[in-house]
């Protein structure tokens, strides 16, 4: 009983995730990005996890984005890369 009443404390003291900082919303790895789930609250830096295609886990850290700056914007709910695929380069004759 104590320790429910302990863990109820905590959570009754501890202060929301919106006071401490920034409120992530993109979890950013080393191959590519994803979108947080919606509703998740978390601060910036935390760990995140993002899953490609294949289901393959790709661990990161959450990180915010204003994607109110990008015209177009159609994310995939897997992993995005960062930064457009670069293009073959012409064959000139």
């Amino acid at each position: 009983m104590r320790c429910a009443v302990f863990a109820f404390v905590l959570l009754v003291a501890a202060p929301s995730a919106e006071a401490q900082g920034v409120i992530a919303n993109v979890c950013n790895t080393g191959l590519g990005w994803c979108l947080l789930p919606p509703g998740t609250v978390i601060q910036i830096t935390r760990p995140c996890r993002c899953y490609t295609a294949a289901g393959q886990p790709v661990d990161g850290r959450s990180h915010s984005f204003d994607f109110s700056q990008v015209r177009r914007i159609n994310p995939s709910p897997y992993l995005n890369p960062h930064a457009p695929a670069p293009r073959q380069p012409g064959i000139t004759p």
